[in-house]
């Protein structure tokens, strides 16, 4: 499923209408639904049928001469679909670093960068996800320090791997790492944040450097913060974070998503300044498709293939009706707690603003 989300509209650089929720399904527009293999020659030929639609897109005209152009920012996809369209999900989209090339940080600033691959953003969701398995696959290996795990090491992996799940569903409640049917595993954004929220307790389960969790947390909360980020002070601070990993886990092979957010993030920030980069993340394409099964299951005709994906679409654009959250009544929402100085040092101005978790629920896999 392909889908659109409005950001805002501007006019003479005054904005006159900015969507304050744009990781909410109330404003996830379907394009269109296909059932089909996701496979690269699949998703080259959706998202060159995108731009071709979006190069021929004409302004929309209002009344009294007023015109509004439009402006796409493809930034709602996750890593795996952009390296199944460019490159192997193991190796940097940006500047095709192997895994046994990404721990050489000197060697990295030396290498040529596919700026067009900035346009795809940060998959903020997702890197929530990617660090906290990176930080549990980092765990499963310490008692033998190696990238691979064969022969008796595997047989080590697990038996750590069933002790660190064991004391997370014991001391904090999270289910970690399982595999649900059908349905990936339990690692979604929800318990990533929650994973990243007490790093001394995550160091204390995992063995894993306290100090590295909680570099990794201030990353990820400034991008979740919904704030302008300075790309400066975001590059240097990543480059500091890859810097401890590379000195304290220099065995394992920094995964590419890692990667691309320490090394790479602070230019995918400048390049996409037109929005604060949490506005650009993916999470509502990802919330749409538990919207999806459900709506499938409980309110479509099921006497026939056509009809049934029929009534699914016109519920998904009845969901993400612009006019509805107008109306709707202001729902609660949970206490926020206060930016750390730490994440403030990362934005564009040092505000007073607070942050707030949101549960939404998500299935990612």
């Amino acid at each position: 499923m392909s889908s659109l989300v409005p950001l805002k509209l501007v006019c003479d650089n005054n904005v006159l209408w900015e969507n304050k929720q744009p990781s909410s399904t109330m404003f996830s527009r379907p394009l269109f639904l296909k059932f089909s293999k996701e496979n690269s020659l699949n998703i080259k030929e959706e998202t060159e049928n995108i731009l071709t639609e979006y190069k021929k897109l004409n302004p929309s005209y209002l009344k009294e001469g007023v015109s509004v152009t439009h402006h796409l920012l493809m930034t709602m996809v996750d890593g795996k679909i952009i390296s199944k369209s460019e490159t192997s999900n193991q190796v940097c989209d940006i500047c095709k670093a192997k895994p046994t090339d990404m721990n050489h940080l000197t060697k990295l600033k030396q290498r040529s960068l596919n700026i067009d691959m900035y346009k795809y953003g940060l998959s903020s969701l997702h890197a929530w996800i990617r660090a906290m398995e990176t930080i549990l696959h980092i765990a499963y290996r310490l008692e033998f320090k190696t990238w691979t795990a064969r022969g008796n090491k595997k047989a080590i992996l697990e038996k750590r791997k069933a002790e660190i799940q064991k004391r997370f569903r014991d001391e904090t409640g999270l289910l970690i790492d399982i595999v649900q049917q059908g349905a990936g595993t339990t690692n979604n954004g929800n318990a990533a944040r929650r994973f990243f929220a007490d790093p001394e307790k995550t160091s204390n389960i995992t063995g894993v450097s306290q100090d590295l969790i909680a570099r990794l947390s201030v990353l990820l909360r400034a991008l979740a913060s919904g704030e302008q980020i300075n790309p400066q002070n975001f590059t240097q601070y990543g480059w500091e974070t890859a810097e401890l990993f590379v000195s304290l886990y220099g065995w394992y092979y920094m995964p590419s998503s890692m990667h691309k957010l320490l090394i790479h993030g602070g230019d995918i920030i400048k390049h996409l300044d037109i929005m604060p980069i949490g506005a650009l993340s993916e999470e509502a394409a990802e919330s749409r498709n538990k919207d999806f099964r459900k709506i499938r299951e409980n309110r479509t005709r099921k006497f026939n293939r056509k009809v049934t994906n029929r009534d699914i679409l016109n519920n998904l654009l009845i969901s993400s009706d612009p006019f509805l959250p107008t109306i709707r009544p202001k729902m609660s929402v949970s206490p926020k707690s206060p930016l750390p100085n730490e994440v403030k040092n990362l934005l564009a101005s040092n505000v007073d603003e607070t942050f707030e978790f949101i549960d939404v629920d998500d299935d990612v896999e």
